[in-house]
């Protein structure tokens, strides 16, 4: 890039490589960004975040960036934020903590208390146990894994391929079992923060147009961390015409133990 170009462009812009800026400014069809550890991945994306905001316009709260860790999410609204403040106003969270904003907002919808509580690894077992009194903990610890690894694949009980993935004796009915209870208590688990949302947005008009309406940018930063039902929850964000970038690096995905499937990015 010319001297004298690279000078018109913004204090916080100049210091990207041209690879880097490149990238910020693609606004034209979706954006995938495949870059190595080190690249500086997390700083396109924020400054990505704040350049649409700031010189193209965009509304903040029409912004939707997600990653995979609370520190991840801390980091990108803070950077964002140091650029333009008006960034505080987009939705820049983990998945887990935008499905349970979102469920919030659609309890009635979803048949939750709007007060929900997030049950943890342990309130799962304890669920287990409960719908399955025999079970050891560590035995029921394991079912409880289990389940929410179907989650992950975006399996319910339902699912004619449950039993491809899962060996596990009366694995089917055990889940229902789990479901069932869990339904009845009103809360959910972290399975649940994907897999619901995904499922009101396919399934209920009203919530879909709105949310379409809403989030016209959708961003991924460490894209290839997500699994199957995080992939269906994004297709189910993604309305005609919003801009889509996702952001990874298909060589270093950390958490295929829970279903990282780096597909996605393929």
């Amino acid at each position: 890039m010319a001297g004298d170009t690279k000078a018109a462009l913004p204090d916080y812009l100049r210091g990207l490589n041209p690879e880097q800026l490149e990238a910020v400014l693609h606004e034209r069809g979706n954006l995938l960004i495949l870059a190595g550890a080190g690249s500086g991945k997390t700083r396109v994306i924020t400054t990505k975040i704040a350049w649409l905001i700031r010189e193209r316009g965009v509304a903040p709260h029409s912004v939707l960036a997600v990653t995979f860790t609370n520190k991840a999410a801390a980091e990108m609204r803070e950077r964002a934020c140091a650029i333009d403040p008006a960034c505080a106003d987009a939705q820049l969270r983990t998945f887990h903590s935008f499905g349970a904003w979102f469920l919030r907002r659609n309890a009635v919808a979803a048949g939750l208390d709007r007060d929900f509580t997030i049950y943890d690894d342990d309130d799962s077992t304890t669920l287990v146990r409960a719908a399955l009194p025999d079970l050891t903990r560590p035995e029921a610890s394991r079912l409880a894994s289990a389940i929410a690894r179907a989650k992950d694949y975006g399996l319910t009980p339902d699912s004619p391929e449950l039993d491809r993935h899962f060996t596990i004796r009366n694995f089917r009915r055990s889940y229902a079992e789990y479901e069932r209870r869990l339904r009845a208590t009103g809360n959910v688990d972290f399975g649940d923060l994907i897999t619901m949302p995904a499922t009101l947005l396919e399934n209920d008009e009203a919530i879909r147009s709105r949310t379409h309406s809403r989030f016209r940018v959708i961003m991924v930063d460490e894209y290839q961390d997500s699994n199957v039902a995080q992939f269906r929850l994004l297709k189910a964000l993604a309305g005609p015409g919003a801009y889509v970038c996702v952001v990874g690096d298909d060589d270093q995905s950390i958490y295929r133990f829970r279903g990282a499937e780096v597909g996605n990015m393929r």
